[in-house]
């Protein structure tokens, strides 16, 4: 059931095709159902700038250098907002919010919109191959020590089902799911619900079907022959009005302003 969310739901940011000084990179086989992707950007002298962050159902490790050694952390966002890109080289583990407690111990509960030191959630991490990994030569080798960290970490942990249930079959109804049917379809109380999912993902339930619909919306509006009348009725919105409301309010930006921001979309706008 876990692969199949990897086979069928790959959320994307604000720009998924190829950028300039940013490059994902797939994990390995073994990985791909808890790993969105591992990623890395470099930006040298009059090339920083802002880059758009959108909720993407993910959480991310962040590592570089700046006066020593830094592995920070970032929680799943409900609301985008804008990084400012430095003179610096990042390297990123970008995992499944559903999936990053069978990487570490520690409850997601105030992970929402966080940004701190990993070391606060991935101890371990921080301690033992953190530093090697930002001093590994090249992107491929710190790919490599981190696939390597990670499968080790997996092996004794099981995800919790509640939570994997519902993201299932959240995903399966496009978003068209209460809180109610979830808690009865895996046969728990919508309170024991709640708890599962704070805990594992940082969000609600309810945050998190209002994020799995957004994040299938834009999926869908990436597409050229994307339709909006009929994305009013595919994903249950009341109405193009509240869809377009909805969308702005996760994505910062109005649907005709992010699609037209879309990297191969910017040419088929103006002509």
């Amino acid at each position: 059931m876990l692969y199949q969310i990897d086979k069928n739901f790959k959320t994307i940011t604000a720009n998924p095709y190829q950028r300039k000084n940013y490059l994902e990179f797939a994990p390995c086989e073994a990985l791909k159902p808890y790993i969105r992707c591992f990623w890395h950007s470099k930006y040298k002298g009059g090339s920083a700038g802002k880059s758009l962050v959108i909720p993407d159902l993910c959480m991310d490790i962040i590592l570089y250098e700046n006066n020593g050694y830094h592995a920070d952390f970032c929680g799943i966002n409900n609301r985008s907002f804008y990084s400012v890109n430095t003179d610096k080289e990042y390297f990123g583990i970008r995992f499944y919010a559903w999936t990053i407690t069978l990487f570490t111990s520690d409850t997601m509960s105030e992970t929402l919109n966080a940004y701190e030191c990993a070391q606060k959630y991935f101890r371990d991490f921080s301690n033992r191959i953190a530093e090697e990994i930002i001093c590994a030569d090249s992107v491929y080798e710190k790919k490599r020590l981190s696939e390597r960290y990670l499968l080790k970490r997996l092996s004794n942990r099981s995800i919790n089902s509640s939570v994997l249930n519902s993201v299932v079959y959240t995903i399966l109804h496009n978003g068209k799911a209460a809180v109610r049917d979830l808690a009865n379809y895996n046969a728990v109380s919508k309170r024991k619900l709640e708890r599962d999912f704070l805990d594992t993902t940082g969000v609600s339930p309810k945050q998190m079907v209002n994020l799995i619909r957004y994040q299938l919306l834009w999926q869908d509006a990436v597409r050229r022959d994307f339709n909006v009348f009929e994305s009013v009725d595919k994903f249950g919105y009341y109405d193009q009005s509240h869809l377009l409301k909805e969308f702005k309010k996760y994505h910062g930006l109005t649907l005709t302003e992010a699609r037209k921001a879309v990297s191969y979309l910017s040419h088929f706008y103006n002509t």
